[in-house]
């Protein structure tokens, strides 16, 4: 069973944080984004379902990436970082069944040669929550007849840019899809059913699995890195006597993290609520490195809201962070160690905090890198570190209210304003 640790952060020392000693040379430094959060003007299953979302805000124009590119490569080089997650919109590449768009293809290739030409290497995300309306109406990842039009786009995005790209993420958060569109019902297309969400969570996991063994058998696939992207959400029970809180903590590890996990490692997957496991053709060693998202940590009890407004728990010496749920960068080693019997490179593909303020994020940053130097230290493999976001932009359901970007938005104006912890 696991440990909640936490620390007095006052008297951590920080000496190989500040010395520079703390990381290998070729660390991957970067920061991260999604298409639908900065872009604008897209036509998805997200901006269908936003006028029924939680805030009822609509991403419109976001902030205005598409644009305004050029100007965007250049906060990422003025930050000083060395590599660029981004993802790419499915919907601008095929805006309906068996229609493809060259001008937008041309557009995500000027991007990736702009990034190099600046010194950023570029990772390509090939699905952040986003699909074309024509896909969603068909049944989306509830069908396993529908899972070769993704697989199709895949194939064609990574023929128009493997040569220049070497990083590739196939699924953002599997899990976090499931979950908020088909149990709690806060993304699109906003159900609650576990029966649904069992064939999401399985059609998800065939397509990653497809996907990546069919890119590795292209040209380029072999010297290119191809891996699923897992948040790691860590749960501890409420009250620490109280065996029904560890029961329930358990029970949601079990099915937000471990489920997943056991299926890369094994090759069968056990979807959320199942009761047996299967098996998934080319699903085991399927990843070449494993993408971990980390923001905090939840504590269960038997009774917990299933509405994201209702404010978690957190301990009393917690901080809250602008998103209600608590800054606990104690967690991120253990979220290490959840994946670390993949025996797979680990790369911090997002972290970060909701903070209009600018107030919390420069300390969240340095613990968080501070538990990352450690586990390096302690001979775990962390390649790299992406910050989550560039920019503030538009937060799925929470619409533009949540800020996490190291660039302060106007989203009036889309004037870009570096913040002090940038």
């Amino acid at each position: 069973m696991w440990t909640e640790e936490h620390r007095d952060w006052t008297k951590v020392k920080y000496d190989s944080l500040e010395d520079g000693t703390a990381f290998p040379k070729d660390f991957m430094w970067g920061v991260a984004t999604a298409s639908h959060q900065i872009e604008g003007g897209n036509t998805n299953n997200w901006s269908a379902f936003e006028p029924r979302s939680k805030s009822k805000q609509l991403s419109g124009e976001a902030c205005d990436h598409w644009n305004q590119r050029t100007e965007d490569i250049g906060l990422i080089n003025d930050l000083g970082v060395s590599h660029y997650r981004f993802s790419i919109e499915w919907s601008r590449m095929a805006p309906n069944e068996g229609e493809w768009d060259g001008d937008a293809a041309q557009w995500y290739s000027d991007l990736v040669d702009e990034l190099l030409a600046s010194g950023i290497q570029p990772m390509a995300t090939l699905h952040h929550f986003t699909q074309p309306i024509w896909w969603e109406e068909k049944g989306g990842f509830e069908r396993e007849e529908n899972l070769h039009h993704w697989i199709d786009f895949s194939k064609r995005m990574f023929t128009l840019l493997s040569d220049r790209v070497k990083w590739w993420c196939t699924i953002n958060e599997p899990a976090v899809f499931t979950t908020m569109g088909y149990v709690l019902g806060e993304f699109p297309p906003g159900v609650r059913s576990f029966k649904r969400a069992r064939a999401v969570a399985m059609n998800m996991m065939r397509a990653h699995a497809m996907c990546y063994q069919t890119l590795k058998g292209m040209e380029n696939g072999a010297s290119c890195e191809i891996g699923l992207v897992k948040n790691i959400n860590l749960f501890d029970p409420y009250r620490r006597w109280n065996p029904l809180h560890w029961l329930q903590a358990k029970v949601l590890d079990g099915m937000f993290n471990r489920c997943w996990i056991n299926g890369l490692r094994t090759g069968r997957f056990k979807p959320p609520s199942a009761l047996t496991a299967k098996p998934i053709p080319g699903l085991k060693n399927s990843s070449d490195f494993i993408g971990v998202n980390y923001y905090t940590h939840l504590l269960a009890t038997p009774f917990m809201p299933t509405k994201v407004e209702i404010d978690p728990l957190i301990r009393p010496w917690e901080q809250r962070t602008d998103f209600r749920y608590p800054m606990y960068a104690e967690g991120l080693r253990r979220a290490f160690d959840m994946v670390k019997g993949l025996n797979l490179p680990i790369i911090v593909t997002e972290n970060g905090v909701a903070d209009d303020d600018d107030d919390m994020r420069p300390e969240h940053i340095r613990r968080h890198l501070q538990v990352t130097a450690e586990a390096i230290a302690d001979g775990l493999d962390v390649r790299g570190f992406y910050h989550w976001s560039l920019m503030d932009n538009f937060e799925w359901a929470e619409g533009y209210d949540q800020r996490f970007g190291l660039y302060h938005v106007d989203f009036e104006t889309k004037q870009r304003t570096l913040k002090e912890s940038g």
